[in-house]
């Protein structure tokens, strides 16, 4: 798989930095997540580097580390890291690039203390700006 912090357009390149130095809600959350939680930033780093290596999400879709929401959300994705934890799970919503095969765009993310997501309709809004700036070509 590849990565798009989005707003940035580039695919991220482990050469350019590592998670932490992404752009985006994404980015800036995996950042605030190795200054403060370092053992989960860790569980984090490592299931994305894991994630960079596959080319199918169904193993992880089966066990429910990753989670396709229903028809109202329709497109949406969430990353949960670890899938269940007492200290809170990362979740990082997704959705697939239009353009690009194997390609996740890496829309906002958060730290979950309590069961309902926060940031579900950030991620809509997110999603719905990617794919405008597909239709315009700014984005693949």
């Amino acid at each position: 798989m590849e990565f798009i912090f989005f707003p940035d357009p580039q695919s991220y390149d482990p050469q350019r930095g590592e998670f932490k130095d992404q752009t985006g809600d994404v980015g800036k959350e995996i950042k605030d997540l190795s200054k403060h939680h370092r053992d989960l930033y860790l569980r984090v780093k490592t299931f994305l580097e894991v994630l960079l290596k596959v080319s199918d999400l169904t193993p992880f879709l089966r066990i429910e580390q990753i989670y396709k929401f229903p028809k109202e959300y329709e497109d949406l994705y969430e990353m949960r890291i670890p899938k269940q934890a007492r200290g809170g799970v990362f979740r990082i919503y997704f959705c697939m690039s239009l353009r690009k095969l194997n390609t996740l765009i890496l829309l906002c993310a958060e730290l979950k203390h309590k069961a309902k997501p926060m940031k579900l309709e950030t991620a809509m809004q997110k999603m719905k700006q990617y794919k405008e700036l597909v239709k315009q070509g700014v984005m693949s």
